[in-house]
């Protein structure tokens, strides 16, 4: 197994710069040569829409054609078994199947005392483990039955019900050859075993169909031989950049002619060169005969269609064989599946839950996958968003979540629909949000995926990684904070002030500031929003930070400075007068709902010109509220815009052991620049050791009493400049090596005790703990 990355293929990803690319199931990368080819092509030549007329246009029609023979000898197969439709991808070839399958949707009613009558439907069968596009399919199969298996089932399928009815009626499988969760590879031997009718011992009730397998084979064709003379599926869904990066928003389907193309017979729409004749007064038409020409509606991406060309040549140059990076990918996800199974915590419990389908000792099996979620000595689970934290700040690029696969993350992570369900309803997860864990229960894991460019080196470096920060020693606590302290005997007062006016965005630096209910007044009391209603933070723009606000408490306005801004605009905005205004919602990453005022057009353009970023709006927050519920969030009564609670605490001892920790990565560090980064409301000074505020329960600053809710869990947010906006991951880094309980933390959050009456906050205050 190679090292590193040697000869034509090293010299192909020069982008890389240092970057572990462990996404090859997400996406393949191109590579330099294949775009210099696409662009030297489309410089060289002059091609023309091929429904038009000329020399262009031919020599374009010609090329296209002849592209299509080269993907099905790819397939070791050729236009007289199999026809080539050019789809938006893979997910677009499975919707056509849907849309244009014959189904039988009619049944005859059952005769009383007659338990011999059967219906004559469809039916729609499935695996378990299966993209969400294959999911969808059943919404335009309404009025069949629908069929979910799992693997062991249709492994034991082996009973053959063959129907000779003449009115038999027509039935779908549907299976990945490739799982994009585990990488366990499917018998392609399924194929002509289903063909047969193994699953009708599965549909009671109904008569015997005849059977059609689509073949999934995004995953599998990506780094694997897809030999379509050895195993002949009715169709096949591709996508082109899963296999060498570009295009994309290109796939096909590849379809039987003698099987496939008579049982897609329910296509309705046409447009675009699709009929040999129709009328504008009369619904009369004529399609054309050659199955592709009727099904590509419009003009299909032909400039994109010639770049399949170079990639198909790229990938056979650099290469050799499918079959070579099959082998490859193989044996680099079993040397980093077999570390993975022996690492373990200074206790030898395991580190990491693999969630695996083979043992990795078979490449007609297994393909290039690797999926798991790391464990804490004391069994708690890491949530997969730390992970793809440490793996960005060490440029390691991998996929967290469930991979648009429920089935097969519900299957390997033991959950159940109700938990499923609940956590939707209740806690407001959604797919692609940051509930990682609920309830400590993970909601996904961690992916990572192997391609032909990928190398030991690329394992080795993950391998490091997870290890170095995430094995523990000791179970209780990391030996390297300095957590003791002697109750009452320091002085404590309160130094700085900080509000944050808008979530995510600059600080305004007080002296002295009134407190209410929800805090310091006016903190995180905005949101800016996008299209989808989502409350933006730094972590999807950095920019934020460079957004500047000013509040005149006398003239009760705030105004939006943007740095940086040559000229210099900005805008004005109210504090209090918005009853004018309309509501809107905005939805908190962390699972809950705020609700406010819009500030109007005039910020919402300006937000968008400085972000760069369309549709933005600025809202007031009034209320927040649990997402699919109308009750308040209990444990957030005292909050707007806020993460967690209403405030959040340092103390100088600790930003000055940062401080030091950084000294050897970061050369122009200063107190300032790593105080801001953390975003407190309040610090600290006094003679205390680092971290100690960790072990505080209660504190009181003057007559206002808190508690301290939790100590603040940090992400990459802390690893902005945030006076530049810069990013720099050895903050973040030098946090992982100092976790406490095995967590990434700095600060502490606080809310109220017991607010009676309000008070302001002022520098100098003292502050007494517990």
């Amino acid at each position: 197994m190679e090292n590193q990355l040697h000869g034509p293929i090293k010299n192909e990803f020069k982008r890389l710069k240092g970057v572990y690319y462990l996404d090859n199931a997400g996406s393949a990368l191109y590579t330099d040569s294949q775009i210099n080819k696409i662009t030297d092509d489309l410089i060289d030549n002059l091609y023309g829409n091929p429904h038009s007329s000329g020399r262009p246009s031919n020599i374009c029609d010609e090329l296209i054609e002849n592209i299509r023979h080269k993907i099905l000898k790819h397939f070791n197969t050729n236009s007289e078994k199999y026809s080539i439709i050019f789809t938006t991808g893979a997910t677009g070839a499975l919707k056509l199947v849907a849309e244009c399958f014959k189904w039988s949707c009619t049944s005859h009613k059952l005769k009383k005392n007659s338990p011999q009558s059967k219906l004559n439907i469809s039916t729609f069968g499935y695996t378990l483990d299966n993209h969400t596009s294959v999911l969808g399919m059943r919404e335009l199969a309404t009025g069949i039955k629908m069929l979910c298996l799992s693997p062991t089932q249709v492994t034991d399928a082996t009973e053959v019900y063959l129907s000779t009815s003449s009115k038999s009626n027509n039935s779908l499988f549907v299976y990945p050859a490739q799982s994009n969760f585990s990488g366990v590879k499917y018998p392609l031997s399924w194929i002509d075993k289903c063909k047969k009718g193994v699953l009708n011992k599965y549909t009671e009730n109904i008569e015997p169909s005849k059977w059609y397998v689509l073949l999934d084979a995004a995953s599998y064709v990506s780094t694997d031989h897809l030999d379509l003379d050895l195993y002949s599926p009715d169709f096949v869904a591709i996508s082109f950049y899963k296999i060498f990066g570009y295009p994309t928003g290109l796939g096909a389907l590849i379809v039987h002619n003698h099987r496939g193309k008579p049982v897609l017979s329910r296509k309705r729409y046409f447009g675009g060169g699709t009929v040999e004749i129709t009328l504008s007064q009369s619904r009369y038409f004529v399609p054309k005969t050659k199955l592709h020409e009727w099904f590509e509606d419009g003009t299909i991406n032909f400039l994109s269609i010639i770049a399949v060309g170079h990639g198909l040549n790229t990938l056979k140059r650099l290469t050799g064989s499918m079959v070579s990076i099959s082998q490859k990918v193989f044996e680099l996800a079993a040397y980093l599946y077999k570390k993975m199974c022996e690492a373990k915590h200074g206790n030898q419990k395991p580190m990491f839950q693999l969630y695996t389908d083979t043992d990795y000792t078979c490449q007609k099996t297994q393909g290039g996958i690797i999926n798991f979620n790391i464990i804490r000595a004391n069994g708690d689970f890491v949530g997969y968003n730390e992970v793809k934290n440490i793996a960005d700040n060490n440029k390691i690029v991998l996929r967290v979540g469930c991979f648009c696969n429920p089935g097969a993350c519900q299957m390997h992570l033991k959950l159940t629909n109700q938990q499923i369900k609940k956590n939707h309803k209740i806690k407001g997860h959604i797919c692609g949000d940051n509930f990682d864990l609920i309830d400590g229960i993970p909601t996904g894991s961690v992916r990572v995926s192997f391609g032909y460019q990928s190398s030991k080196q690329d394992a080795d470096k993950l391998y490091s990684v997870l290890i170095s920060s995430f094995r523990q020693n000791n179970v209780i606590k990391s030996p390297n904070l300095e957590m003791k302290l002697i109750i009452g005997q320091t002085c404590l007062k309160v130094s700085r002030i900080f509000v944050y006016p808008i979530k995510s965005c600059g600080f305004i630096e007080v002296n002295r500031w009134p407190v209410d209910t929800y805090g310091l007044k006016y903190d995180r009391t905005w949101a800016i929003i996008n299209e989808k209603g989502v409350c933006i933070t730094q972590i999807q723009e950095p920019k934020l930070c460079l957004i500047r606000p000013q509040i005149n408490l006398c003239k009760s306005i705030m105004v939006l400075n943007f740095a940086g801004n040559l000229n210099n605009n900005s805008v004005t905005i109210s504090l209090e007068n918005y009853s004018h205004y309309k509501i809107k919602t905005g939805k908190i990453c962390i699972g809950s709902q705020v609700k406010g005022f819009d500030c109007g057009d005039e910020v919402a353009f300006w937000l968008s010109t400085n972000l760069d970023r369309p549709n933005l709006r600025l809202i007031k927050c009034i209320d927040r509220t649990s997402i699919k519920s109308n009750n308040h969030d209990k444990s957030n009564m005292n909050i707007l815009a806020a993460n967690q609670c209403s405030y959040s605490l340092t103390t100088e001892s600790t930003v000055n052991w940062i401080m030091r920790k950084l000294k050897d990565d970061i050369t122009d560090v200063d107190f300032d620049s790593v105080l801001f980064r953390f975003r407190s409301n309040i610090l600290v000074s006094g003679d205390i050791p680092a971290n100690s505020e960790v072990n505080w329960t209660k504190i009181s600053i003057g007559k206002i009493k808190l508690l301290v809710h939790s100590p603040c869990v940090r992400c990459k947010i802390i690893c902005i400049d945030q006076t530049k906006a810069n990013q720099n991951p050895n903050i973040l880094s030098v946090l992982d090596q100092h976790k406490w309980k095995g967590k990434i933390i700095f600060g502490i959050y606080l809310k109220y005790e017991n607010l009676i009456s309000i008070h302001d906050m002022f520098i100098g205050q003292h502050v007494d703990f517990q």
